[in-house]
């Protein structure tokens, strides 16, 4: 709970909100899902984990390439997901991913807007 907590208070930063969306949306694009869900994300966990869980449905019918592209687009490896899929299991597969995929791009952009911000103090 706590760490929804954590994830929650950096969404609220809309310079980081803004950079999370396009870095979401330049991975799912960029992985073939449609991207089109993210313009309309609310700055909730709670909110984007339940739209991309949705996203990852619509898109479960197609070839399990494309997901596994999204995963090494963002940088979760497979050895990553199995740790926590073992961790979490009473949670439904494409939620575990989601969340990852959450917790993963939003890293990425909080390292990126930290050493911008120490490059240009």
């Amino acid at each position: 709970m706590q760490e929804v907590v954590h994830v929650n208070d950096q969404l609220s930063s809309n310079d980081l909100f803004e950079a999370f969306k396009l870095q979401l949306a330049k991975d799912f694009q960029q992985s073939n899902f449609e991207a089109d869900f993210i313009k309309d994300l609310k700055p909730d966990y709670t909110y984007i984990l339940e739209k991309i869980v949705h996203e990852l449905q619509r898109s479960e019918k197609r070839a399990d390439a494309d997901l596994l592209q999204l995963l090494y687009r963002i940088d979760i490896s497979e050895s990553q997901l199995q740790r926590y899929l073992r961790r979490n299991t009473n949670k439904n597969y494409l939620m575990t991913i989601a969340e990852l995929i959450i917790k993963r791009v939003l890293q990425k952009v909080v390292t990126r807007h930290f050493y911008k911000r120490s490059e240009n103090p």
